[in-house]
């Protein structure tokens, strides 16, 4: 009788935990860069937002003569986006008549704070709160 010694197949533990290690590595570099991804795609969503709804209060305006007040979502369909939009004075003004700021806060749940809340007005100023905000509308 021949006793052959049987080669045992897989993996080792240290192989496992190499693995593992690396799997490790990569996704902590690749997060960041996946969370930068994911907010720009938020604030194409608050600058859409914003711009429709403008739109839509530049064409009350020229009908009736003044700007109507307004909040709601930034989604599509009026509800489900990731910010509220809600519309307050212009700086100086007293009423929402004659000059209109709409602003989009992000909702619970969610956070940016290199912009924080976009902002556009009727006069044509846009901007927003963070600390990126010379870069929010680019």
């Amino acid at each position: 009788m021949s006793t052959a010694i049987s080669k045992r197949r897989g993996f080792t533990l240290i192989e496992v935990l190499m693995v593992l290690a690396i799997t490790a590595i990569l996704a902590a570099i690749s997060y960041p860069s996946y969370m930068d991804f994911v907010r720009k795609s938020w604030h194409s969503e608050a600058r859409s937002a914003l711009m429709q709804q403008m739109q839509q209060q530049e064409r009350h305006f020229t009908q009736v003569g003044r700007y109507n007040p307004y909040q709601g979502d930034s989604g599509d369909s009026g509800a489900g986006g990731r910010y509220t939009v809600e519309s307050g004075n212009c700086e100086g003004q007293g009423s929402v008549d004659n000059c209109i700021r709409l602003t989009a806060s992000l909702k619970a749940g969610f956070s940016d704070p290199q912009v924080g809340k976009f902002w556009i007005d009727s006069k044509g100023a846009k901007g927003c709160d963070g600390s990126l905000a010379g870069r929010c509308w680019q």
